[in-house]
């Protein structure tokens, strides 16, 4: 089961549909599902133009994702639940609570928080060795790499089967402790910080300083994109979140939310999610942004499973 049918919750269901498991994908409304729907069919159209899967993968993919709204039921009937809601941590400490009644006692609950102590949802949920996080990347569809992460009563059973699972549908996890940030956020989001306060400052604009990353050490780490780019594909309000949170746990400077960030969120401007952020998206930009996304980063998942031997 994934709950959460949104930029993260879609790109899971879509994933574990491919390596023939079946999904119960849950959110709030019919509109929620059906947009997360027409995400998947086109995601999957894409899949098949790139040469990626056979066009009568298509259909048998859709089939083996259950679109549903009674989160409760879905949870009485799972086998692992992964939770991809909003980063708000009253949300997700709801969501775990009642997970923790309706789930089984044995069922795993994956937390896909890309900042939270997995401690925080652990401390209000019923047989609390089941709870981890399995934090993957945007998108996540595509991105290889999820990082593992128990908290302080997570079971050494619940750690191995996560493992075992994600390697098992072709993921490349990670094991790392839990701390706000984890290891790829608190990486992710010190290079943010640094290239906003550069603009900040007045030394570049936002494009410069994307074209100075991607030419030069960016190129080594796939050159796809900038960080600012990044931030409006993860969403601008999502990057505020996260900065906030770090911020007031590890009190680093160079962790306070960047003024830049709080004045674009005032003005409404989310990044690709609304059109308009660092940059803008009109006249079908955002679907074009994202295929071009999606062609560079099946290239570069390509070249990392030959270099991984995979």
């Amino acid at each position: 089961m994934v709950v959460g049918a949104g930029i993260m919750g879609h790109g899971f269901a879509q994933y574990l549909a491919l390596n023939n498991i079946r999904v119960a994908l849950v959110d709030q409304t019919d509109e929620f599902l059906e947009r997360a729907r027409m995400w998947i069919t086109d995601n999957l159209n894409y899949m098949v133009e790139l040469g990626e899967i056979e066009p009568d993968r298509i259909q048998s993919t859709l089939d083996r994702i259950d679109f549903r709204t009674d989160l409760e039921q879905a949870a009485g009937e799972c086998d692992i639940a992964i939770e991809a809601v909003c980063e708000d941590l009253e949300l997700k400490k709801s969501v775990y609570r009642n997970l923790g009644n309706w789930t089984r006692p044995d069922v795993i609950l994956a937390s896909n928080t890309s900042s939270f102590d997995i401690n925080e949802l652990t401390s209000v949920t019923r047989h609390p060795e089941r709870v981890i996080g399995i934090h993957w990347f945007h998108p996540p569809q595509i991105t290889p790499g999820v990082e593992i992460i128990p908290a302080d009563e997570t079971s050494r059973q619940t750690i191995d089967f996560s493992i075992q699972f994600m390697e098992h549908i072709g993921k490349y996890p990670t094991l790392c402790k839990s701390a706000p940030g984890f290891v790829g956020n608190r990486l992710q989001m010190a290079l943010a910080a640094e290239a906003f306060a550069i603009v900040e400052d007045g030394l570049a604009t936002p494009e410069q300083v994307d074209r100075i990353v991607k030419s030069c050490f960016g190129f080594r780490l796939g050159g796809a994109y900038g960080p600012f780019e990044i931030a409006d594909q993860a969403g601008i309000d999502t990057y505020q979140s996260i900065f906030e949170y770090l911020y007031e746990n590890l009190k680093r400077p160079h962790f306070k939310p960047p003024r830049l960030l709080n004045d674009l969120k005032k003005k409404g401007k989310f990044g690709l999610k609304t059109q308009e952020g660092f940059y803008e998206y009109r006249d079908g930009g955002e679907k074009a942004l994202r295929r071009e996304r999606d062609r560079k980063f099946y290239a570069r998942l390509r070249l990392f499973r030959d270099e991984i031997g995979s």
